[in-house]
């Protein structure tokens, strides 16, 4: 891991696996994600907020696929890492259920590996203004761990069912990552070349769209992808 990069947030939640200190681990999660939201959800050039988004891990995707992004995390600390490191993105202190931004001004609204977190303080109901921000016929994407029979995840109907609501409607749900694949672990020590990492994303993103349900003994990573009524 960048030792420059904070691994933990000021309620000592993690930012980033703290094993992982060579950061390939960190590496390969964030182009598997960037791999799923292109496939997904598609390149644009539109508007995308970034809820929680740390020290911009996930912004730098999004830039990537062409987003203008906005990224708002609750932790001033946090936050001022993120734009050292990307300027050509807009970041603001705030948080959950009232963000420092306009209603309904996003193409694009995005929640990544948060959920579980506000889980964990038993505050995840902050989560229902989330579709407010996003302009009718935008999409509201969640990325988060889901397993099935374990109280410290939220469970996937959760999932399937809180977000629809304010003329949202579900139109993707697919794993993207499975947590307990010996190759991860391969990857995080440096056994796996970087060369391969596309290549491993790729197979691991067509594998687990195949899953149906999430496992009881380990997490899946998923997304889930909500539309807004263009009304």
């Amino acid at each position: 891991m960048n030792s420059k990069l904070p691994v933990y947030d000021d309620k000592g939640i993690n930012l980033a696996d703290p094993h992982d200190t060579l950061g390939y681990k960190t590496e390969y999660i964030s182009l598997l994600q960037k791999k799923a939201l292109e496939k997904y959800i598609g390149a644009s050039n539109g508007n995308a907020l970034d809820v929680g988004c740390g020290y911009g891990r996930m912004a730098r995707c999004l830039g990537e696929l062409g987003y203008h992004v906005t990224g708002v995390e609750p932790s001033q600390r946090v936050i001022s890492v993120a734009a050292q490191h990307q300027p050509e993105h807009c970041w603001k202190v705030g948080a959950l259920p009232d963000l420092p931004v306009q209603e309904e001004s996003f193409e694009l609204v995005c929640l990544f590996n948060v959920a579980r977190a506000l889980h964990l303080m038993n505050i995840a109901d902050v989560c229902s203004s989330l579709p407010k921000y996003v302009k009718p016929g935008g999409r509201l994407v969640i990325i988060d761990n889901i397993r099935n029979d374990d109280n410290r995840y939220l469970p996937e109907e959760w999932f399937d069912s809180f977000f629809l609501r304010d003329n949202l409607k579900l139109v993707i749900k697919k794993p993207i990552r499975a947590s307990r694949w010996f190759v991860i672990y391969l990857i995080r020590y440096g056994i796996v070349p970087r060369k391969l990492f596309n290549k491993i994303a790729e197979w691991e993103l067509n594998r687990m769209a195949k899953k149906t349900t999430a496992p009881k003994f380990s997490y899946y990573n998923y997304i889930y992808v909500f539309e807004k009524n263009d009304d």
